[in-house]
């Protein structure tokens, strides 16, 4: 046997990477350690048996260059995405290394060489919530998918300023629904005090078709598709409204101070909790109506992304994903691999599948049974 491929993961001793390495020390992986600090970077490979640590600045080309030499493939968990752009897969993919980042793939296009491959929003949202209709609609006809995420936990500066300039990006249409191959605008709207899976008491859903359901919707061949952003708390979500009706008027530095601080107020006092959830019906091969639903609830976002970017970093190492083509970790990703990382490396998180014959369901309504 060979000796074991090397994953270097940038950002790899923070609150994402750290989960990252963790699983891909566990899958048998050799691992470069990077970050701004050489000292933080060489305290965490200390940790694994076979990993070492070396210094790199996401925003400097040269230095991923340096970084990427000898590696396999470069995972990036750095951020932020607004700030670093597609240089740092340009940089990876020319030093010679398979690239992966938990980030959005919106920010321009830049297709690697016909022997690299890249996977692009290998996270939570843009990433896992792409996985969900995949995994609920397999093998139903006429299928129509709602999906759910709401969270309650307090921005980063970060967080706040990707999640802001995502709104501004077209990375999707807000109150739009999809239905028989194309995008409705304005067929939902705001739901007040809305019950969502998951979460234990009423929310502000807030409709919102990302570009990510869309493709989704159109590769699988969904009747109908829509998706709720939900909002447990007012302050965040009034901080939000405030910036998306300002216009340019705001300035997203500005914007993204008052969300951290809103959501802090938000969670103040509560548990933080991550939740993705959705719900399809449809029919079966055997043309019974069915609907299925499945929930993923975790009290820490940043380790769901770890995960998912540790599979896709695993799954470009073994060979499984095709090369010479840009790839958004949704359309390569099989959901149920995902879901058995999640399974194995987060125990505490609560992962539930179920499907229910809809004319049983109609009859116990009915009190015929």
């Amino acid at each position: 046997m060979g000796a074991a491929q090397v994953i270097g993961i940038i950002g790899g001793y923070g609150a994402v990477g750290s989960v990252a390495a963790r699983c891909l020390a566990a899958d048998g992986f050799r691992l470069r350690i990077g970050g701004r600090s050489a000292d933080r970077g060489a305290a965490a490979a200390a940790g694994f048996a076979d990993a070492t640590a070396a210094a790199v600045d996401a925003t400097d080309a040269e230095s991923i260059a340096r970084f990427s030499a000898d590696c396999d493939v470069v995972l990036n968990c750095a951020g932020p995405a607004y700030e670093l752009g597609t240089l740092p897969r340009k940089a990876v993919v020319g030093a010679g290394a398979h690239y992966v980042d938990v980030m959005d793939g919106s920010l321009g296009t830049f297709a690697p060489p016909e022997d690299r491959v890249m996977v692009l929003s290998a996270g939570v949202l843009p990433g896992l919530s792409g996985l969900l209709p995949q995994m609920l609609t397999a093998g139903l006809d006429e299928a129509c998918f709602v999906g759910y995420y709401g969270s309650l936990d307090r921005f980063t500066h970060t967080g706040a300023m990707d999640y802001l300039l995502s709104m501004d990006r077209g990375y999707g249409t807000a109150l739009a629904k999809w239905r028989d191959g194309r995008v409705i605008p304005g067929a939902l709207s705001v739901e007040q005090d809305s019950p969502v899976p998951g979460i234990l008491r009423p929310v502000t859903a807030y409709p919102y078709l990302s570009a990510e359901l869309v493709q989704q919707a159109t590769r699988l061949g969904l009747k109908e598709a829509s998706w709720y952003n939900a909002f447990d708390g007012e302050h965040a979500l009034r901080v939000l409204n405030h910036y998306r009706a300002s216009g340019n008027r705001q300035s997203p530095e500005d914007a993204a101070t008052a969300l951290v601080q809103a959501s802090a107020l938000d969670v103040s006092g509560r548990a933080p909790y991550h939740v993705l959830s959705g719900t399809a019906e449809g029919l079966t091969e055997e043309r019974v109506p069915v609907r299925r639903t499945a929930l993923i609830k975790s009290n820490d976002g940043n380790a769901l992304t770890g995960v998912v970017g540790a599979v896709a970093a695993r799954e470009v190492a073994r060979g499984r994903i095709a090369p010479g083509v840009c790839h958004e970790a949704a359309n390569v990703l099989a959901a149920g691999v995902v879901l058995d990382a999640i399974r194995t490396h987060l125990p505490e998180t609560v992962v539930s599948i179920s499907e229910t014959p809809l004319a049983a369901e109609i009859v116990e309504e009915e009190g015929v049974l």
